[in-house]
């Protein structure tokens, strides 16, 4: 089997989008993730996979949540990626950022590149991850204009360059 160091290296190298999903309640709670996915058009189905010692994962089984939002963030902000992700200390980014909600109830972030908010649809373990299928009841491109924030070999960056000619 591939030691988890060497797995993680190599899987450092696929570059991936940056997400705050976050989950409804009366303190809402939030967590940077990068493993998210469309899983499904027909029905609409998006998936993230968390780990089991987070508290995101706590609330998903052990409480009455069932909904999640996805949001995808742009370049401008990487303090929110840093915060939910425990890297940084400081103020409380649902009373200091502009949030909506949608469909569900979860906080939806104004200046998010984009969001999709869902419903449980089903769940799979996975070794020390849960892997949340979510019905999308609300998506919608927030800022058409913004850079995606992007994860790279263990560093923020985004997209630059033009799309390749056919």
């Amino acid at each position: 089997m591939v030691d988890a160091d060497a797995f993680r290296t190599v899987l450092g190298n696929f570059a991936t989008g940056v997400t705050v999903v976050t989950l409804p309640g009366e303190e809402p709670h939030g967590i940077t993730v990068n493993a998210f996915a469309s899983l499904s058009l027909d029905p609409p189905v998006v998936l993230v996979s968390l780990d089991h010692g987070t508290e995101a994962h706590r609330i998903l089984q052990k409480t009455d949540t069932d909904s999640y939002a996805v949001n995808i963030l742009t370049t401008d902000q990487r303090g929110l990626a840093e915060h939910f992700a425990g890297m940084s200390e400081g103020g409380d980014p649902f009373t200091e950022e502009e949030t909506t909600t949608e469909a569900t109830g979860a906080p939806v972030f104004e200046d998010a590149l984009a969001a999709v908010d869902c419903t449980l649809h089903d769940t799979f373990t996975v070794g020390d991850h849960t892997i949340y299928a979510g019905r999308a009841e609300h998506a919608a491109v927030r800022d058409e204009n913004a850079a995606p924030l992007t994860f790279h070999r263990g560093d923020w960056g985004t997209i630059t360059g033009e799309p390749f000619d056919d």
